[in-house]
């Protein structure tokens, strides 16, 4: 019977092997997960150890995701799902409304008019993003001796975040896609880059 094991939201295939020494999380070509472990290791201890590469596993399947994308580009209909903190939304198109793109915890909703909808979705997040990763920066800044300057959100490729020499924190805009513990994770991260830019 096979294995399967729920870490942080998402399902991983167990596969063991009795060759292997090591762990392991790869992500097929269908977008499954798969966790790789030596027979004697144990269900709690696969779990610890995924629970320390969530990060790296969303960044792979935000990677995939995109990949896919390209070969079918959303088309901003009526019942398509965008995420946001981790959670999938409906969307749901409208005749009026004051903004191009808006969300009331519940769906996304988007103008009929408003074109393109792809640049409109991504100011909308850099526009949210940027209020939601202040606050979170400054609350997580706490924990650190690192303040950043500034907080800038932008498209940044495939890294999720870096740290400047002058101070400011930039973030990409699809970390707002991400569950809201990674995106701490992240934070925390360039916070600790930032903290030791500020000691030299």
């Amino acid at each position: 019977m096979m294995d399967i094991l729920r870490v942080g939201g998402l399902d991983f295939e167990v596969r063991r092997s009795g060759r292997r020494q090591t762990l392991g999380v790869t992500v097929d070509r269908t977008g499954a997960l798969v966790a790789h472990a030596p027979i004697e290791t144990s269900l709690e201890e696969l779990s610890d150890w995924i629970q320390r590469k969530l990060l790296w596993v969303h960044r792979k399947l935000a990677l995939k995701e995109e990949a896919i994308s390209r070969v079918r580009a959303p088309e901003y209909v009526s019942g398509e799902s965008f995420c946001y903190l981790g959670r999938r939304y409906r969307l749901k198109l409208t005749e009026q409304q004051q903004h191009p793109v808006q969300f009331d915890g519940t769906c996304f909703t988007l103008r009929r008019d408003a074109r393109p909808a792809e640049t409109d979705f991504r100011n909308w997040y850099i526009a949210t993003g940027s209020d939601w990763l202040r606050c979170r920066t400054e609350i997580l800044s706490r924990r650190t001796e690192g303040t950043p300057k500034r907080v800038d959100v932008r498209d940044l490729g495939f890294r999720w975040g870096s740290c400047g020499k002058n101070g400011v924190l930039h973030f990409n805009w699809k970390i707002l896609q991400l569950p809201a513990r990674l995106i701490d994770y992240v934070i925390v991260h360039e916070l600790i880059h930032l903290t030791a830019l500020n000691r030299h």
